[in-house]
């Protein structure tokens, strides 16, 4: 059993049908199995995204929604997949970004090293960012403010061997632990940070594409959106040289999506590395093989940059399943959620699925691709004491943000996305909508979800 992560990646990759970006290997992997063209993550935040895979519990279920909270901080017990497949008897491995805590749930893995930590190659970068720090020091500026300045440029292009950067030492030691635990049941989760902030890959991999090949996305936002339906995106702001408020340049938009597509790249060139290991050492018919993003990601679309809402771009993820004895080189238009991945994995291997998941078994997908798997599939987003909880169903996106404390739903959001992710208008408040946004909003039934959360809400 071997899982990709792949940290903030958007399904734009050459088997998606966006051919301007280099994604051979990934693109190979679709080949072999079954690419689901609708999956969607449970919240558009690294953390709370895996916990969510790795339990098969949607964040309602977790209690976490959060980016700092460990799994095991708050549930000793919890079954995991890596809990899961060790109780089986399996080697259970783990490398690079797989939770975002990178060694919550440390006694359910036999192998789980430290990843390297450094996020950049130039020196002169890394000299950049020393000085930045020792200044903020001398000058007593503060916890917060020390902090910002370890933060450097939001790209990097540098000539290095792929292990000058922290997910080319983590295929290398996917591939010895492969080596070590060939003749064994393996569980093993290989997590590459790219495409994730900063932008930093080595420069053969920019060179795989022309700046001007870019095109800048509209900055309009939906007409007759709430404002909860957004963010600042201080994610990107915290990086040295990008402005605390306002647009980005053109400029600055291009440069930003040539890092972000050179490291979709590298990350892909890594994919490669591993299932090239798995080839050599004859494990590739045994082994089921799964890839998945935690969640999408903003471009300059609509003004934003990074995730953390409940759009489209950011609730939509790649999804990709080999297995033997199942369907290659299939799609499947099936709406399926990340939290399917874990009683698919359980069954697909002979185990029972556990009582605990909220998923449901992607298995017969992978046999028939084409048939009906759910009605909608659901993400949700906390903003201070409100939850927004978004439906998606086969041609529309609803949204309810609903207080924890009064349970009044005090926005809403309807989004057509027959002919596209960026729709220029909400739609909640039409007359034309009315009985529409009705039906949906009894579908979603916020008010129950919010009064059995086990998450702590502000009330």
């Amino acid at each position: 059993m071997l899982i990709f992560f792949v940290d903030d990646l958007r399904p734009e990759l050459g088997c998606y049908g966006v051919d301007s970006i280099h994604s051979p290997s990934i693109d190979a992997l679709a080949s072999e199995g079954v690419l689901f063209e609708r999956a969607y993550c449970q919240q558009t935040l690294c953390a709370p995204s895996r916990i969510s895979m790795m339990t098969g519990q949607y964040p309602d279920h977790t209690g976490i929604v959060d980016l700092f909270t460990p799994l095991r901080k708050v549930n000793k017990t919890a079954m995991t997949l890596p809990l899961y497949f060790q109780q089986r008897g399996y080697v259970t491995a783990s490398f690079g970004k797989v939770y975002h805590h990178l060694r919550d749930d440390k006694t359910s893995w036999s192998e789980i090293p430290e990843p390297p930590s450094e996020k950049y190659a130039d020196p002169k970068t890394l000299d950049g960012i020393a000085k930045r720090v020792r200044e903020a020091k001398e000058q007593h500026l503060g916890v917060e403010k020390t902090r910002l300045a370890e933060k450097g440029p939001p790209t990097e292009c540098f000539v290095t061997e792929d292990e000058g950067y922290r997910d080319g030492v983590v295929a290398n030691q996917a591939i010895a632990s492969l080596r070590e635990n060939k003749d064994k049941p393996f569980f093993m989760c290989v997590g590459f940070a790219k495409p994730h902030l900063p932008f930093a890959a080595p420069k053969r991999y920019w060179d795989l594409y022309k700046r001007e090949q870019f095109t800048v996305p509209s900055r309009e936002r939906p007409d007759g959106s709430p404002g909860l339906a957004f963010t600042i995106w201080g994610e990107l702001r915290a990086y040295h040289g990008i402005p605390q408020e306002g647009e980005l340049s053109d400029e600055m938009t291009r440069k930003l999506m040539h890092g972000y597509a050179a490291s979709v790249s590298f990350a892909d060139a890594q994919v490669g590395k591993v299932m090239a290991e798995l080839d050599r050492l004859g494990l590739r018919d045994d082994t089921i093989v799964v890839l998945w993003g935690d969640h999408g990601y903003k471009l300059g679309d609509y003004g934003l940059w990074c995730k953390h809402t409940n759009f489209e771009l950011d609730a939509h993820v790649p999804l990709i399943i080999s297995a033997p004895t199942h369907s290659r080189e299939q799609r499947s238009k099936a709406l399926v959620e990340i939290v399917d991945i874990f009683p698919t994995v359980a069954s697909m291997t002979g185990g029972d699925v556990p009582e605990s998941c909220d998923g449901k078994s992607l298995q017969p997908l992978l046999q028939n691709p084409d048939q009906e798997f759910r009605s909608f599939a659901l993400t949700q987003y906390p903003r201070g004491s409100t939850m927004g909880y978004s439906l998606r169903n086969d041609r529309y996106r609803y949204t309810e943000w609903i207080q924890a404390g009064t349970k009044r739903v005090i926005a809403r959001e309807l989004y057509d996305h027959q002919d596209t992710d960026t729709p220029s208008r909400n739609l909640a408040d039409s007359p034309e909508q009315r009985e529409h946004v009705f039906r949906l909003s009894q579908q979603l039934d916020a008010a129950r979800r919010i009064e059995n959360t086990n998450v702590k809400m502000k009330k």
